[in-house]
């Protein structure tokens, strides 16, 4: 019994002790400056996003928005899927800022009603290899126009 309750005390004040990323922490993670023009990037990042397994739902060149989603997955008893948008903007001669967001949609039912929750992913290591592919995919475009 003693044992039981420091292990429920423990969890619970280390669950106390994670802090929220804030939003700057996050725009950090979720943001990179692309070297090339928007054209590639824009196409690029559309390329990638398939290549992750993402059905792309929207993108407007013209405002530089891409949007996307997996198919929705049975998990025990919810489902789930992922949206990701991409917002892409050229700044100066050679340099493209692009934010990626991703979110896991969370959909459980049961006789009681649905509930719906939606988690930030906030991922580093994911976030940069999409860049790292992204930058690589631009590289392609770039030098198989030349």
């Amino acid at each position: 019994m003693k044992r039981t309750f420091l292990i429920f005390g423990m969890v619970f004040f280390l669950s106390g002790c994670v802090t929220p990323m804030s939003a700057m922490q996050r725009r950090s993670i979720e943001s990179k400056e692309l070297e090339g023009n928007f054209d590639d990037a824009f196409k690029s990042t559309l390329q990638v996003f398939q290549d992750y397994g993402y059905i792309i739902k929207d993108s407007d060149h013209a405002s530089g928005v891409i949007h996307g989603e997996t198919g929705i997955k049975q998990v025990w008893l919810r489902m789930e899927n992922y949206e990701i948008t991409a917002t892409l903007e050229q700044f100066g001669d050679n340099i493209v800022k692009e934010r990626i967001s991703l979110v896991k949609k969370v959909k459980a039912s049961s006789q009681y009603g649905t509930q719906e929750d939606s988690i930030i992913i906030d991922d580093a290591d994911l976030f940069q290899r999409m860049y790292n592919d992204i930058q690589k995919e631009m590289f392609i475009r770039k030098n198989l126009s030349k």
